[in-house]
């Protein structure tokens, strides 16, 4: 079994491509938080993944069932561009098991750097997504950001819609098929950019 994300190029043109499609959004926020499952990888960790895990490659992984799993396939370049800015990047998941999802964010590389790397801060835990935020902004000094609208929430369930209540711009993702893409990912930059005035 696989929950490779499907492809109809080779990984090797799918990441030149990748690479070509840089955003070419004017603004950036100061934070970008990313729900893990169905957002960054096409599963649900606590129910889709068996331990122990094996490392294929930098970019790919097998579990205890055979089930190979990789991130999608714009979720590389996108993390790489919003470091490249100065991004701060969150994580904020309700899995059941934060264990294999830190398991997956250490042995999943982007570049050649284990994907873990590029978080700022990730958080944990059941009930609502402004939670995960409210304490991530405060972790990293940020919540006179969080109130100016500094950050954006990427995320599958729509439930999680109620960030705004913090001032958090929300982003659905919608298609598990495909999870986070550079389409999604640079309107949702743009809608995020016409609707929060610049702090500059």
């Amino acid at each position: 079994m696989t929950l490779t994300p499907p492809s109809s190029s080779s990984s090797s043109s799918s990441s030149t491509r990748d690479k070509k499609d840089k955003s070419t959004a004017n603004r950036y926020p100061k934070a970008v938080v990313f729900d893990l499952d169905y957002t960054l990888w096409p599963c649900w960790c606590d129910t889709h993944i068996q331990t122990p895990l094996k490392s294929v490659s930098k970019t790919e992984i097998v579990d205890n069932y055979g089930t190979y799993l990789s991130l999608y396939p714009h979720v590389e370049s996108i993390v790489q561009e919003l470091a490249a800015n100065n991004v701060r990047i969150v994580g904020a998941s309700r899995t059941a098991t934060p264990q294999v999802a830190k398991k997956l964010l250490t042995m999943l590389h982007i570049g050649n750097k284990p994907a873990i790397s590029y978080f700022d801060s990730l958080q944990w835990g059941q009930g609502s997504k402004t939670k995960h935020i409210k304490l991530a902004a405060n972790q990293l000094g940020m919540a006179n950001d969080l109130q100016s609208g500094e950050f954006i929430l990427f995320d599958d369930e729509t439930r999680n819609r109620d960030v705004n209540k913090v001032n958090c711009h929300f982003v659905h993702v919608p298609d598990e098929s495909k999870g986070l893409t550079r389409e999604i990912f640079e309107k949702g930059l743009k809608q995020w950019a016409s609707a929060t005035p610049s702090t500059l």
